[in-house]
């Protein structure tokens, strides 16, 4: 049997009503792929309608491979399942939360088929009701990088946005390559096998467009300058440690990116005091001891003011806006 091109792999928990949402959008752009591209759910013992909602779609015809956990086994736990049930050349783990555009996918097998690149991130914006019925003509065009270091500043800490990442696992697993090393317990753990992509690669992609949207303020219930700090902090150490210079750019992205939080509200989250996490996270980086730690030390109006407007600017750099 020919090896499926690509395959999208759900991992959910109690989200039936979005999960209906995106496979809707999805089967029909899947069955025009005719087998090119498989679908799979992997549900985190769910008590809801998902398992229901699954067996209606397979009973209708539709080609979906439904896998219930017995007991829910965590959200890093579901991830790296849904990652290990990737059987084809490239995988999508898929938020079950998210939304992708009638055209989207008919682009990126467009590109995997033609151009082969290590990762293909797809930019996004908010999921809203308007944007879900916006039908106009999406730009379906890409941006190609050779280079590792300009891919990674463009993307920065949005390789942590699992949703939006397309890879090659073709290039990670094989009979002669050891076992992708996986960290639990961190929130982030498709670095595992961004990271290793992200050093090995020698073509990567970008949607010129939001071809996907992401359900806001869905997330939460985890140390956002933890996660983002430290665990991005070790799993750079862990899979870029002799790639100083991709490490420290998203180490960088990673430090502004929750700059722009230290201000704010982060009532989703738990509890923490932002500067003992960023010590611990950027006090190699010399922007972070020049420049960041002394603006956070202040604690004033124009502090925040400075700190608020480069974070904007350095947002609207990066591909994902």
């Amino acid at each position: 049997m020919k090896q499926a091109l690509l395959s999208i792999c759900i991992p959910t928990f109690n989200r039936d009503k979005y999960l209906k949402r995106l496979l809707d959008a999805l089967l029909p752009a899947i069955a025009r792929q005719q087998g090119a591209v498989t679908l799979c759910v992997i549900d985190n013992a769910s008590s809801d309608g998902t398992g229901q909602l699954c067996r209606d779609y397979q009973q209708a015809g539709h080609a979906l491979t439904y896998i219930r956990n017995e007991e829910n086994i965590g959200a890093d736990a579901n991830a790296i399942k849904a990652f290990k049930q990737v059987d084809g050349i490239y995988g999508w783990v898929l938020g079950d939360d998210e939304y992708v555009y009638e055209q989207t996918l008919d682009s990126v097998v467009s590109v995997l088929n033609n151009r082969e690149p290590a990762i293909v991130y797809l930019k996004s914006e908010t999921c809203t009701a308007a944007a879900i019925a916006d039908n106009r003509p999406r730009n379906q065009a890409f941006d190609y990088h050779s280079s590792r270091l300009a891919y990674a500043r463009n993307i920065g800490v949005y390789f942590t946005f699992i949703s939006a990442i397309i890879f090659r696992k073709a290039l990670l697993v094989s009979p002669e390559k050891p076992p992708i090393k996986i960290i639990y317990g961190t929130f982030i753990p498709q670095l595992a096998w961004v990271l290793p992509l992200l050093e090995q690669g020698s073509l990567f992609a970008c949607s010129q467009e939001n071809l996907i949207a992401a359900e806001p303020n869905n997330t939460g219930g985890y140390r956002l300058f933890e996660v983002f700090g430290a665990n991005i902090k070790t799993m750079l150490d862990n899979f870029l440690a002799d790639e100083p210079k991709l490490r420290k750019v998203i180490l960088e992205s990673a430090m502004w990116f929750l700059a722009s939080f230290f201000y704010g509200s982060a009532s989703d989250f738990k509890k923490e005091n932002p500067l003992v996490a960023f010590d611990f996270a950027f006090k190699e980086l010399l922007s972070y001891r020049l420049i960041v730690r002394p603006l956070l030390s202040y604690k004033n109006l124009a502090s925040k003011i400075f700190v608020k407007a480069i974070c904007h600017i350095r947002k609207n750099t990066l591909y994902q806006s």
